[in-house]
């Protein structure tokens, strides 16, 4: 049975953006739906003035807001419809919980993202796989 919903978790690194050019070829050769899901994480603690947390949070927006357009353009091109979520959490634990809600029969991420906490504390990638309940596709 072909992929009806797949989810696909982005976040501007080249290991996601290689993840998305994989989903968007499957949906686009399944007809599935195709979901793509980026999390925000927390400002960071160390910010001195209110200031310095708006200007982080300003930031933090606009980079998700380049984020988002920048998957819907990739999918228009392609031709594949595609629903895209920002939302805020811990990156395994959204990227499984959304796949269930969703309803995804897929998770398609990339090995690596931007973040060194994943050198340290094991891969979002390896959580994702241990967590899911449907098949995840890890793209290199």
């Amino acid at each position: 049975m072909p992929f009806e919903r797949i989810l696909v978790a982005v976040d501007g690194s080249e290991s996601s953006n290689r993840a998305l050019a994989k989903a968007l070829e499957l949906a686009s050769l399944t007809g599935a739906e195709l979901h793509a899901l980026a999390v925000e994480g927390p400002l960071p603690a160390y910010a001195a003035t209110v200031g310095e947390v708006d200007e982080v949070k300003r930031e933090k927006d606009a980079f998700f807001r380049r984020l988002a357009s920048g998957v819907r353009a990739r999918a228009d091109a392609a031709g594949v419809p595609i629903a895209v979520d920002i939302r805020p959490g811990h990156a395994a634990e959204l990227i499984v919980r959304v796949a269930a809600e969703r309803g995804a029969d897929l998770i398609v991420l990339g090995r690596r993202g931007h973040f060194l906490r994943d050198h340290l504390l094991g891969s979002t990638a390896d959580r994702v796989t241990e967590s899911a309940d449907c098949p995840v596709m890890i793209v290199k």
